[in-house]
């Protein structure tokens, strides 16, 4: 090998020899979060008494209504009140404190049917006895009633009419 091969060899040498450019290491940023849980308490509810409308009697057709607030009952039509105590369906519920509770009443007709028998009679306008969003400031416990309206058409058949209708409470 000639000298002037051996120069020529030699930046090719000092160049392999060189390490590489770096390139700078990911930094790391430290951004904190926070955790937060809201915990409630779970929402209860128990009825304290049924809706009833008592013993009526009916010679042509009419409507019994119950006021959620009051209590009383008022007819109309060819309904009598004959005996018994009416009474709004009546309810008790806990919740958390501080937090807003939400009540829902059927919207639409249910149907009562007579017991023994196929005949029904409807159930409708349910009312509360306030508002149906309840805050639940410093108390962790409400009450509340659902009043409604019966409709007996002239020749319904006597007897017992039973029925359900379903009360919701939730947390919004």
């Amino acid at each position: 090998m000639s000298r002037s091969a051996r120069i020529a060899a030699l930046p090719w040498l000092l160049m392999t020899a060189l390490p590489a450019p770096s390139s700078a290491a990911p930094v790391a940023s430290a951004v904190s979060a926070q955790g937060q849980a809201i915990l409630l308490r779970p929402l209860t509810l128990i009825k304290l008494e049924d809706m009833d409308f008592a013993t009526l009697t009916v010679t042509t057709g009419g409507t019994a209504t119950i006021d959620p607030i009051s209590g009383q009952m008022t007819v109309s039509g060819g309904l009598l009140h004959l005996m018994g105590t009416p009474s709004p369906a009546r309810y008790a519920g806990a919740g958390s404190k501080q937090t807003v509770v939400n009540i829902r009443i059927p919207k639409q007709p249910v149907l009562i049917r007579r017991v023994g028998g196929t005949e029904t009679l409807s159930v409708s306008t349910f009312t509360l006895d306030g508002q149906d969003k309840r805050n639940l400031a410093q108390q962790p416990s409400f009450f509340f009633a659902v009043g409604a309206r019966l409709t007996v058409p002239a020749g319904t058949v006597d007897g017992v009419y039973t029925g359900e209708f379903d009360v919701t409470v939730q947390y919004p």
